[in-house]
């Protein structure tokens, strides 16, 4: 099919465009906004349902599993059939997911809801990606990301305060219900754009068939997709680090007071939502990804590192936390910036499902090698390992860029 000529003017294509990436960020905060929703719940699940709190762990476990074991192949299907398809069945499988838990008369029911949930979630990022990919055009496409992720940011910030001021309100059910319910809004929101948004699926270039399913897992199994596939599990592996063991560390380490630690890491994860948005627009003023993604990760090794040597004062822990969480965020722009520009665009969707179960492989592994340090009485070695991960990060991105200067594959960029 020969492609229509583009005779939009620049305010017409911006505006395009930001109807789409508004659409998909919306999309992107409601799915981070679901997840953190049902931690929250968990005590009105167990008095309802009269469940303990490890067959309600296993419960969000169920749904963990399903979302990470099934990124590769919701990535292949996305690159098959188009990511804007993908993506809306995504949000409507999770609002069926999530929404259905309202009317679940028991635990046993709401099982099977997570596994819909799972599915849903699943579709997210390779869907997200893959639209954003093909429908933003080149100059924009930075921010578009930075954009996208401090979407999913906002979404995490406030699911946990909103779910449970409409469970005072209106009760937990109700306000599963609604929240499902807007769920569907939106999806019916992308379904009246549906013209606008443009995907690289490969049954519709031309009528030509697609290379095959044994050609496309061998691209993935290349030296670059690896080394990205690294790169994912290794920061993965020590965001969750700084996430969930950096307070414990600080208290046992240095005697931190509960309260200034989890102040610090507050202003981490505020700084990381903020570090998105600047690295995005950062990444579209110039092709030096590499160099942006390398300079932020040997900062956040270093400052990181810090926290493991030195007692600080809250004015300076908040500071150095802050500062940590402004080069993880800028990083998260540059780092889809170079996966980007080594994987073809018919690709993109499989490689994203690709890397973020390495992404999934890193956060499983974090706990149990955090939780072990801790547990043998080393806590500066949270700090030690989460910076030397850094590092490590760091020169994968060497790597990889490397890679990408034997050839870009990638393709034309959108009009």
């Amino acid at each position: 099919m020969t492609p229509q000529p583009d005779d939009k003017t620049d305010a017409e294509r911006y505006g395009q465009s930001m109807r789409i990436l508004g659409l998909l960020s919306v999309g992107h905060a409601l799915s981070n906004f679901y997840v953190l929703s049902l931690p929250p719940l968990l005590p009105f699940f167990k008095n309802d349902f009269a469940a303990s709190y490890t067959l309600l762990g296993t419960m969000l476990s169920l749904r963990t599993i399903v979302s990470g074991g099934l990124q590769m192949p919701v990535g292949f299907i996305a690159d098959r059939i188009g990511g804007k398809k993908v993506l809306i069945a995504g949000l409507i499988l999770m609002a069926i997911g999530f929404g259905g838990l309202a009317f679940a008369p028991n635990i046993w029911w709401c099982m099977p809801l997570m596994v819909i949930f799972g599915l849903g979630l699943a579709t997210v990022r390779p869907s997200n990606y893959t639209v954003i990919n093909a429908s933003i055009p080149p100059t924009w496409i930075g921010r578009a990301f930075g954009i996208n992720m401090f979407a999913g940011h906002v979404g995490r910030a406030i699911a946990p305060p909103a779910i449970i001021a409409l469970s005072a309100i209106w009760g937990w059910r109700t306000a599963v219900a609604v929240t499902a319910a807007v769920g569907i809004v939106i999806s019916l929101g992308i379904i009246s754009q549906w013209r606008i948004v443009r995907d690289d699926a490969t049954g519709k270039n031309s009528g030509a068939k697609g290379p095959g399913i044994i050609a496309e897992i061998r691209m993935l199994a290349n030296r670059t997709a690896l080394v990205f596939f690294l790169f994912y599990t290794l920061n993965s592996l020590s965001n969750n680090g700084i996430n969930s063991f950096s307070v414990a560390a600080m208290t046992e380490l240095h005697g931190t007071p509960l309260a200034i630690a989890s102040s610090a890491l507050t202003g981490y994860l505020i700084a990381s939502a903020a570090g998105v948005l600047l690295g995005g627009f950062i990444v579209d003023k110039t092709q030096r990804h590499e160099l942006i993604a390398a300079l932020v990760l040997i900062g956040a090794a270093a400052l990181i590192a810090l926290v493991g040597v030195i007692s600080m004062p809250l004015v300076i822990l908040t500071a150095v936390m802050t500062l940590t969480g402004v080069f993880q965020g800028m990083l998260r722009p540059a780092r889809d910036m170079l996966l980007r520009a080594v994987m073809p665009r018919e690709n993109f969707g499989k490689a994203i499902g690709m890397v973020t179960t390495g992404a999934a492989i890193g956060g499983t592994l974090s706990p149990i090698l955090f939780g072990w340090i801790l547990d043998h009485g080393e806590p500066q070695w949270v700090f030690y390992i989460i910076g030397l991960g850094l590092l490590a990060v760091a020169a994968t991105v060497m790597v990889a860029k490397t890679s990408a200067g034997a050839g870009n594959t990638r393709g034309a960029d959108p009009a």
